[in-house]
């Protein structure tokens, strides 16, 4: 069984506090890593927990403010340092690539892997061997997008005693089979649908990025097993999120609710609450499979049952 990790490098908004760094998600997957934007000190976890300078990797980033950006330069300017040789794709508002592009020429910074970069439109915006990612436009101050991270489909649970009874042999036939691949034996033809059973989901992420709560990103997350959706204010200061384009944690636990997701984790956090727990017990009070994010935080994606 793949084993599928969310880890919150940062969990602040807009500035860093004592115990929160600016915003950056990480999911790591099989030895792969997509990271949904990389605010300042990013790096320093990314190091920290281990995630690792030369992994595959795929970079999301939702939009162009700097607590979702700052961090990207240095992270690439290390990776080049501790000599990565491995590809990595960024998908992200085209400016960034420009951005980028002059920011490494001033700064003479050089890099000993190659950068492809892909615009972010709505759809699919990067297919994996077994995954995709999926974008849907946020409601925000500027332009700003909400990523989906969904594993395809694994094959169905495999009936031992069906390929037993059609007399094919334990061993490397029964193993294509279960991946998917037909066999053929004593010159017969056996395909998996004659062995397997339905096919089973796999798992999905959901990641808000800046936005105020919409229909689209309430149909665009329906039934995603982890929702990370932002949590700027509290109720109380429901002005404030209106006013920057924003959520409260009530209005993303409604949101979690009426799209029926199994988890929701709420993040990017107003400095000016130095705990979450208020915030928590307002999301419960609507949706109560909420948690908090921290700083460090490593969440289990288990496969559905």
């Amino acid at each position: 069984m793949t084993k599928l990790e969310v880890i919150f490098l940062g969990t602040s908004s807009a500035a860093p506090t004592k115990t929160r760094s600016l915003h950056s998600v990480a999911i790591r997957r099989e030895g792969q890593v997509i990271l949904m934007d990389c605010g300042e000190g990013a790096q320093g976890r990314f190091v920290k927990l281990g995630l690792g300078l030369n992994r595959e990797m795929l970079v999301l980033i939702t939009h162009l403010h700097g607590d979702h950006v700052n961090g990207l330069l240095g992270l690439l300017q290390t990776m080049g340092m501790s000599q990565r040789i491995r590809s990595l794709t960024i998908v992200a508002p085209p400016e960034l690539f420009g951005w980028l592009k002059m920011t490494m020429k001033v700064l003479h910074i050089g890099l000993t892997f190659d950068v492809s970069f892909v615009p972010v439109r709505s759809g699919i915006v990067y297919r994996g061997k077994d995954f995709k990612v999926r974008a849907a436009r946020a409601n925000h101050s500027i332009d700003s997008w909400s990523f989906l991270f969904e594993e395809l489909p694994r094959p169905g649970v495999f009936d031992r005693a069906k390929a037993v009874s059609l007399g094919i042999p334990e061993g490397k036939k029964w193993s294509s089979l279960q991946r998917g691949r037909s066999v053929v034996v004593g010159g017969m033809k056996f395909s998996p649908g004659q062995v397997l059973g339905p096919a089973r989901p796999g798992r999905s992420i959901g990641y808000s990025g800046d936005t105020r709560p919409t229909r689209r990103l309430t149909k665009f997350f329906a039934g995603v097993d982890l929702l990370i959706f932002e949590s700027t204010f509290a109720s109380k200061d429901e002005d404030k999120a209106v006013e920057r384009k924003h959520s409260t944690a009530s209005e993303a636990a409604g949101l979690a609710k009426e799209a029926a997701v199994k988890r929701l984790v709420l993040t990017h956090f107003s400095a000016r609450y130095r705990r979450a727990d208020a915030l928590v017990r307002e999301a419960r009070g609507v949706f109560p499979e909420t948690v908090a994010a921290s700083d460090g935080l490593v969440l289990d994606v288990p496969v559905p049952q």
